[in-house]
Parts: C-alpha cells; structure tokens; sequence
C-alpha cells in the first residue's frame, strides 16, 4: 500500500485506498460508464457480526461507483479491511445486472468472502525520518499497541504527517507504509523520503491595486523562510474581507516551484487573468523529483 503526501494539495488522500463514491449529476455520457450498487450480498464469514456485516454492506449499497469489476471487488475488500480483517479474501463474485438500459446501470453484488483474523497493530517503525523524530511521528498515528488494525486509522496518521511536513517545507515527500503479518498481528513500516526542503520564494498577487497591496503589506511569511504549506489557507481565511466572493483557493492560488533553489513563489489571482493564469499553469507542474530524476540520468 502506497501515499504520496504532497500536502494539502494531496490527499491524492492516499495509499492509493478506493473512495467511496458520491452521488454526483452525471451526464448520459459517463452514467453508460457508471453502476449504482442496488443491493450487496456477502456469504461465507465465520466471525464477522451481522451489525458489522450490516455497516460493511451498507457502505457500498446505494452508492454510484465505475462500471469496473475489478475496483469494485477491490472495495469490498476495503470494506473489510476498514473493520480490521487485514488478510481478507473475496473467493466468489458475481454482479448480477437489474436492468440494463437503466442509466446509471443498478447492478446487485454478491460476494463468498474469507475475512481472516482480526488484525491487531504490533509495532510502527519509521525510518528515513530527519526533521521529525519517530516519537513525534508515532504519535500522529491513532493506534495503540494491541488496537484493531484499521486501515482509516492508518489513513489518518499518513494524513496527519504529511500535514506537519508541509509545515516544515517539505512539499514533495513520499511515505511508504509496508505491513507484514505474524499470525493476527501486523507490525507496520513506515518508508519514508522526506525530500528537498522549501523555502518562500516571492508573493504576487494579481487584481485591484488597494486589495492586492493590502494583502502584499499582510502577508507575513518572508522570503527565505521555511515555507508552510498551510500557510496561504489560513492568510485567505484571515483576509477574507479582501477577497472576490467567487474566489476559490484552488483556482485563484497558484503555487510555483523553482527546484533549482527549491523556493516556492506564491501568486494569488483575485480577477482573471488569462495570460497570466497560463504562464503560471505551465509553471506551476514542476515536479522536483523528476526533475533531479532526469539531470542524473544525463549526467550518466
């Protein structure tokens, strides 16, 4: 299982860990791509309560997913992992179509499944580590040796690092969690590479000459200093009364690395700016990893 933390603008969450899906507006288009589970059917656990089984059936019923076969047996396994049964087999599975001109189209699942032990959290190691020691990391996890082994909980620690990371400048850190099994109990490796560091680099902020030197004269992380990632969202939130009521963070921010000097110059758009926008968009892709990647191999 795998996460590349690149706080906040991640949470591409996470361990590559299946979502559950929202029900969203579809056009006709994507709902021919698209299934609603009407009903899910599990057989064939030994240990698994029927409260239990209830709240694992009843997170994937009624929700919009993929039409791909795969993905949703992988998220029955999710489920199940979700309540700790970490080693978790679904041996059987059928999806079985209810009407197939119905856009999205509602299909009913049934699964044999083998759920294995409950898992029970042994030990977290970290290594790689520099900035944070293993003590501060370990607390970011909520799992206590002995805990239900819960893939969320673990979710929420790898969360919760790449947060305090981003804190401290480290944009491009990559975190790979490894488990291994010893009967029911499962001790958890953390990988980690923390990367190159970031500092600020400069601030722009693009629109209304009095709201743009206001926020400029307010913003107080200077350059050179370490940059925190959490930094711009709290400034937008404690300055709101000088932001466009349409703004948005994700459209109106954008966040340019230089790997060279490894700074990150912050523009904010708070009226549109077409040129603009694109010179920062092409900008605004680097990828410092790949980067350094690239300049060895030519150096080769």
């Amino acid at each position: 299982m795998r996460r590349s933390l690149r706080p906040p603008m991640l949470l591409a969450i996470l361990v590559a860990l299946p979502a559950r899906a929202l029900a969203q507006p579809q056009n006709q288009f994507s709902d021919a791509r698209r299934v609603f589970v009407d009903g899910l059917i599990i057989s064939g656990t030994q240990t698994v309560d029927s409260a239990e089984l209830a709240e694992i059936t009843g997170a994937l019923a009624g929700s919009e997913f993929d039409d791909d076969r795969e993905e949703l047996q992988e998220r029955v396994r999710d489920q199940f992992q979700n309540h700790g049964y970490f080693q978790v087999e679904v041996q059987k599975f059928e999806i079985k179509v209810i009407d197939p001109l119905a856009l999205p189209k509602p299909i009913r699942i049934e699964a044999q499944v083998s759920e294995g032990p409950l898992c029970r959290l042994s030990t977290i190691e970290f290594t790689g580590n520099h900035l944070m020691s293993s003590e501060e990391l370990r607390a970011m996890f909520p799992l206590k040796t002995g805990d239900v082994f819960k893939k969320p909980a673990v979710v929420a620690g790898l969360k919760a690092m790449g947060k305090d990371l981003g804190r401290l400048g480290m944009l491009e850190s990559v975190a790979i969690p490894i488990t291994n099994f010893d009967s029911s109990l499962v001790s958890l490796k953390i990988e980690l590479d923390e990367g190159s560091q970031f500092h600020m680099g400069k601030l722009e902020v693009i629109g209304p000459a009095d709201a743009a030197g206001k926020l400029q004269a307010r913003w107080q992380l200077d350059p050179g200093a370490i940059f925190d990632d959490g930094y711009v969202s709290r400034f937008l939130e404690e300055n709101g009364s000088l932001i466009p009521s349409d703004f948005t963070q994700s459209n109106g921010v954008k966040l340019l690395k230089d790997c060279n000097s490894s700074t990150v110059s912050v523009h904010i758009h708070l009226t549109a700016d077409a040129q603009h926008e694109a010179q920062d968009a092409a900008k605004e892709q680097a990828d410092c990893r790949e980067s350094s990647k690239k300049q060895a191999e030519s150096k080769q």
